[in-house]
């Protein structure tokens, strides 16, 4: 995809005009026209503005300056190594404080990369009951695998029909073939566009969704949260997050403190 086309994208999925972006970034709405239909060579100076007034990622950004021929503006850089040794450092404390409940860090495309001790046991526990999981760190293809922790999920079509429509959400602001690729999968799965219709639940007493969960003769009831690094200046960091999750009751929270070692 040509320089233009990627511009004029990642413009519609904010649903700016051309002269929206062209008075934010104070160019001409005439230059900016011929910019996305190739009549004009951006600057990579020109191309840095336009992803800053777009807000764009630090991946999107670098797309757009690599369409055009220009160096990257940000590192993509492989956690595992030596420069991301402080990142690591810092994401190991978040996962072992917060034991004896669940905490993973994640990709952009849902992929566990670290898990904490509580998160290991548990799905040791899992494995005990119903065998080996299915060869995959993707942690929505688990939720959604009959061999995964679908069978373990009490509320699963509530669950499912939740990540599905963060999923397609996050994919239409933000077109991503790693996203179209775990959607294609997800569909081999399960029938998505029931669970993307299904009604809406009745009237609630909880202010958040809690995963339910059979294990070990004990329903478990949990919430969870993701967090994400406020100052990465690289794609990689950039797109991680972390998941920890809470219990949504005592017999939850006595049930982790208990088991979990």
């Amino acid at each position: 995809m040509q320089t233009g086309q990627i511009l004029a994208e990642l413009r519609k999925t904010q649903r700016l005009s051309q002269l929206d972006l062209a008075l934010r970034a104070d160019v001409s709405s005439r230059h900016l026209s011929f910019i996305e239909t190739g009549r004009s060579q951006a600057s990579a100076p020109m191309l840095k503005r336009l992803a800053l007034e777009l807000e764009l990622s630090c991946r999107d950004t670098n797309r757009l300056l690599l369409s055009a021929g220009y160096a990257p503006a940000f590192s993509n850089t492989d956690l595992d190594s030596d420069a991301m040794a402080p990142v690591r450092q810092a994401l190991e404390i978040m996962l072992v404080n917060h034991n004896p409940f669940p905490a993973v860090v994640l990709d952009a495309h849902w992929n566990v990369l670290m898990a904490n001790q509580a998160q290991q046991q548990m799905m040791g526990l899992m494995m005990q009951e119903r065998g080996p999981f299915p060869q995959t760190a993707n942690v929505v293809e688990l939720v959604f695998h009959p061999q995964g922790y679908r069978p373990f999920l009490v509320n699963w079509e509530e669950v499912a029909g939740f990540l599905l429509r963060r999923l397609h959400r996050d994919h239409q602001a933000r077109p991503d073939p790693g996203l179209a690729g775990l959607l294609e999968r997800l569909a081999e799965l399960v029938d998505v566009e029931a669970l993307l219709h299904q009604e809406p639940p009745g009237d609630r007493s909880e202010p958040m969704l809690a995963l339910e969960i059979d294990l070990a003769g004990q329903r478990l009831r949990s919430f969870s949260t993701l967090a994400s690094f406020g100052t990465a200046l690289d794609v990689v960091m950039e797109e991680l997050r972390i998941e920890h999750y809470f219990p949504a009751d005592d017999t939850t929270r006595r049930w982790f403190r208990q088991q979990i070692q």
